[in-house]
């Protein structure tokens, strides 16, 4: 056999075909995910342990009062993520105990923990509970805001947990018997993928 048989003989016959096939595998991943995404499709359980707003709902930067009946300056929040306790009525132990958590999951964040500022939100701000809530903890911010300024926010029975986004975005909402330790694994999940705050 000469050299050039056996040339012919090595040399692949279906090069299109094979080239075509190569192609459509590395295509098929880019395929399903473009489909999945104009279909809607998600998943029927996420990770997270709060309810996701999807669309985030943008929350206004105005309005805000502290204690003292003053407006807060936005500065006030200073682009930083947002653990907000938000409810009506007087502060009960249920709520005392929330403030404290708060507290809690923002030390147990360690490096990320400036990265966080914790609100109360209160139709009842001069309650002795909160004045001593900010006596034991300076960094806590208390606030009022209108009515209409945080949907649930006021008119219901307890506190609630919700986390702003620091483009002043409600992105998560939490039911009133949630797990500190549920909500600091979706806050280290959003500290450690954000790219903002």
């Amino acid at each position: 056999m000469t050299t050039t048989a056996i040339q012919s003989s090595l040399r692949p016959r279906n090069g299109p075909a094979m080239l075509a096939l190569v192609v459509g595998l590395l295509a098929l991943p880019f395929l399903i995910a473009g489909g999945l995404y104009l279909f809607g499709w998600q998943p029927a359980q996420s990770a997270n342990h709060g309810q996701l707003l999807n669309p985030p709902l943008p929350l206004s930067a105005s309005g805000l009062l502290t204690p003292e009946g003053q407006a807060l300056a936005t500065a006030e929040l200073g682009d930083k993520w947002l653990l907000l306790l938000s409810g009506s009525g007087p502060c009960d132990a249920d709520c005392a105990n929330r403030i404290d958590e708060m507290r809690r999951i923002q030390v147990s964040l360690n490096k990320d923990m400036g990265r966080l500022r914790r609100v109360v939100l209160s139709d009842y701000p001069s309650d002795a509970e909160l004045a001593a809530a900010r006596q034991r903890q300076p960094d806590l911010l208390v606030v009022t805001a209108p009515s209409n300024w945080l949907p649930g926010a006021t008119g219901d029975a307890g506190y609630r947990l919700h986390i702003v986004d620091p483009q002043g975005r409600l992105i998560m909402d939490y039911p009133a018997g949630v797990a500190a330790k549920g909500v600091r694994a979706d806050l280290e999940r959003l500290l450690k993928f954000a790219w903002t705050g």
